[in-house]
């Protein structure tokens, strides 16, 4: 049976190929939950007790940051379009721009840690042998280099390391947790919505600073908060999706 050309629905090479593409894209469409979920299990698998309840306590710690993550990037969708003249009735509510930078904060720095926790589960299986309370991502990344190189993991660690959304994403967190608000610029423009002509309403939208440790910030490269986060937020679940599967 020739392999090009046009294919009968009722091919059997037909009936392959849709099988192999459907297959395709369900693994692709699985969450980054349920692979943590079957990295643990396969983990956990054949190992002495400890170390599996251990590798089992921290696959759920690495779900449980990302959905903390995913919970600040909803409230920021929620409240950017927001003016920061809004006020509340409320005498012991917080203004809009507090409520932004505190789940600005919150999400990196949950963002961040998914990569800490999951370095716990790298700690276990790879029996480095760090204390809990000194593991980290650049510690066990460390440790990799030394006694695992060469390895899939260690090239991912070495390569996380490098791209640039990382890198991005460290200092954001740093600049948050180690030394001030995140900067970020609050801007308007007017809209049309839809084919009307008349009727232009403001719309509020806001930036992320290019360099959140620079003294002197800058919007110049147009980083849209919701957008940005969004972005980042998609790239940290395909890079645990790849450490779990390579784990």
């Amino acid at each position: 049976m020739k392999r090009f050309g046009k294919q009968s629905k009722d091919s059997p090479y037909c009936d392959r190929f849709n099988t192999e593409v459907i297959l395709t894209f369900m693994e692709f469409i699985m969450s980054v939950y349920e692979k943590i979920d079957a990295m643990s299990k396969r983990l956990s698998q054949d190992e002495r007790r400890h170390i599996s309840n251990r590798i089992r306590l921290y696959s759920e710690g690495v779900k449980a940051k990302i959905k903390n993550a995913e919970y600040a990037l909803v409230k920021i969708k929620e409240l950017s379009p927001q003016s920061n003249n809004i006020t509340s009735s409320d005498s012991q509510d917080f203004c809009v721009k507090d409520k932004i930078h505190f789940y600005v904060d919150s999400f990196f720095a949950f963002l961040y840690s998914v990569f800490d926790v999951v370095s716990h589960v790298t700690n276990h299986k790879y029996r480095l042998r760090q204390k809990e309370k000194n593991v980290s991502f650049d510690k066990i990344k460390k440790k990799l280099n030394q006694n695992h190189a060469g390895e899939d993991i260690q090239q991912i660690y070495d390569g996380l390391a490098r791209k640039p959304f990382f890198i991005q994403l460290d200092k954001y967190r740093n600049c948050s947790t180690h030394r001030r608000q995140i900067f970020i610029e609050t801007l308007t423009r007017s809209v049309t919505p839809g084919y009307t002509t008349s009727g232009e309403i403001l719309e509020v939208y806001r930036l992320l600073c290019d360099d959140p440790l620079s003294l002197n910030p800058k919007t110049k490269k147009g980083r849209t908060l919701v957008d940005y986060c969004q972005d980042m937020m998609e790239r940290v679940k395909s890079t645990v999706i790849e450490i779990s599967e390579k784990i």
